[in-house]
């Protein structure tokens, strides 16, 4: 019965809304959480970010639960919860900005794959648990959830580097030096000075052609999340075996930015001295290429045997969003970087506010359809991701 159409439509719609209202809090509060966080210490706001994670999880947990209290569309409610903090994506911007901050410019792209590599490594425990457990009960990959944000509150706090808050007085006093004015750029500006900062980042000619990549990146989730369905409705596959697809993504770019890509740009550096910027850019077209092959795999397979192999090429696509963090950083001043990277969450936002329930809205018209035009959303992902690299084939550096 779940996998009808009078169910599974309804289903799209649902999750498609819930996706839009997720990127809603992050639109309105993002750059000024990043701000709060050069003023009053990163992992301060970072904790911040994931209790309203936390109470997020826990409105749809109880909307879930009772089921004969509240209707589904309750679950719609706990975006409001973002609010506090921005959610992961603020957090995500931090973190980077921490990295880029820290790290030497000719290490950061290493820093940025390994860091990379982290994510899909807890990706892939936490999709194989998901995909044992989700049969015996659903709540089993909840309560996980909600550990694992429980658990980062508290890793948090043994970071042993947290950004020192400038006390009033410094702010209060002349800056001397010019170095000191740029460190305590963005704690002491007001909201536009902040927009004339973005404003002078992204008027670059290699920043500006990052934006478009940024924006094409948000349909790789949306397009295996809307894959999971597809593959359950067209091809009679179990929703629990959908989740093993995140699990082949997260090998995948396991294997890339953890063993292969690092070593292989150590030997390109030190055979052909190329420079840090020209391997992201190589990178980051590489990947865009991927995406849009996958796309097409996933949309032209006959049979469900196929479809793993279209994931596997389009998973080889994923890290385009690094790539291009790396390659933005090169261009950017090390004071405005939390307050970029804060944009980007923002403007990745944005992409997903249209692309998510474009998608599943287009996934959920093509239920009533034959069957060869469920692959519809696939084949836009690729068109959409084919008018990017003509962008990303800019080469501007």
């Amino acid at each position: 019965m779940c996998k009808i159409p009078e169910v599974q439509g309804p289903l799209a719609t649902i999750r498609g809304w819930k996706s839009f209202g997720d990127t809603v809090p992050v639109l309105l509060v993002a750059i000024p959480i990043g701000n709060l966080g050069d003023r009053y210490g990163r992992r301060k706001i970072m904790a911040l970010s994931l209790i309203g994670v936390g109470l997020s999880l826990v409105e749809i947990f109880v909307v879930c639960a009772y089921p004969k209290i509240f209707d589904l569309r309750w679950v719609w409610l706990s975006s409001l919860f973002l609010l506090c903090g921005g959610g992961l994506y603020s957090s995500a911007a931090f973190m980077w900005a921490m990295a880029s901050s820290l790290i030497s410019e000719d290490k950061r792209s290493y820093a940025f794959y390994y860091i990379f590599s982290a994510f899909y490594i807890a990706e892939l425990i936490g999709s194989y648990v998901a995909s044992i457990t989700i049969d015996i009960s659903p709540w089993i990959a909840c309560s996980m959830a909600m550990g694992s944000v429980i658990l980062g509150l508290l890793l948090l706090w043994l970071v042993p580097f947290s950004q020192p808050s400038p006390p009033p007085e410094v702010l209060s006093q002349p800056i001397s030096s010019s170095s000191s004015s740029t460190r305590l750029h963005l704690t002491t500006t007001s909201k536009t000075t902040i927009l004339a900062t973005i404003r002078r980042a992204v008027i670059q000619p290699n920043v500006l052609l990052c934006i478009p990549v940024f924006l094409v990146g948000t349909l790789r989730y949306t397009t295996l999340n809307v894959l999971i369905q597809y593959s359950s409705v067209r091809f009679g596959t179990k929703i629990s075996k959908g989740a093993m697809f995140y699990t082949e993504t997260a090998i995948i770019n396991i294997f890339l930015f953890l063993f292969l890509i690092p070593r292989t740009t150590v030997w390109i550096k030190s055979r052909y001295h190329v420079r840090s910027e020209k391997i992201d850019l190589a990178l980051m077209r590489i990947s865009v290429c991927f995406l849009l092959m996958g796309s097409l795999a996933i949309g032209l397979a006959a049979t469900s045997g196929w479809i793993p192999v279209g994931v596997s090429i389009f998973a080889a696509g994923f890290g385009s969003r690094v790539s291009t963090l790396s390659l933005i950083s090169h261009f950017i001043p090390a004071s405005s970087l939390a307050t970029l990277y804060a944009s980007i969450a923002v403007l990745e936002n944005l992409g997903h506010a249209i692309n998510d329930p474009s998608m599943q809205y287009i996934f959920a018209a093509t239920l009533r359809l034959p069957p060869v035009w469920h692959a519809l959303p696939f084949f836009v992902a690729a068109v959409s991701t084919l008018l990017i690299i003509k962008f990303a084939y800019k080469d501007k550096i």
